[in-house]
């Protein structure tokens, strides 16, 4: 069973929704051990909320120490899976893609079921394997294999 580094944004409420889905989906995974992965809202500085205390943003500690323990996070996992929404892009997300990459971690990019969308090229190109939120719950992440993005790019 793999650890994840959880990827997802959370600042909408469809980027909401889509986590939300998302995690219901990947703790249902067999080859997924959630309880051992790190989702970032679960492992939040000091354990501080900044859903609950948003003032938090501009608090050069807590910044420091959210960065610090996601990367961490990033680096303790087996792989990272990105939720991801083509139309709703998260630079948060773009970030910790490109981290994973430079220190050869497997990622997986989720992508909405049925959409179309462009997706920007560096993520597009950047992750290890795309797959639909559909195919999250029965993914085999213990034999990710690299498979090019095959999409519009922009």
């Amino acid at each position: 069973m793999k650890k994840v580094y959880f990827a997802c944004s959370w600042f909408t409420d469809t980027q909401v929704e889509n986590m939300n889905k998302g995690i219901s989906l990947i703790k249902e995974n067999e080859s997924i051990n959630w309880a051992h992965s790190y989702y970032p809202l679960d492992h939040q500085y000091k354990g501080l909320s900044v859903t609950e205390h948003p003032e938090l943003l501009n608090d050069s500690e807590w910044q420091m120490g959210t960065f610090n323990g996601d990367v961490n996070g990033i680096n303790t996992s087996d792989l990272v899976v990105a939720m991801y929404l083509p139309n709703e892009a998260d630079e948060g997300i773009a970030w910790e893609l490109g981290y994973a990459y430079a220190i050869h971690k497997a990622v997986v990019l989720v992508v909405p079921d049925g959409e179309n969308e462009a997706v920007n090229l560096m993520p597009a190109m950047g992750v290890t394997k795309v797959i639909t939120i559909s195919q999250l719950k029965d993914f085999d992440f213990n034999n990710v294999v690299y498979q090019p993005y095959y999409g519009p790019v922009y």
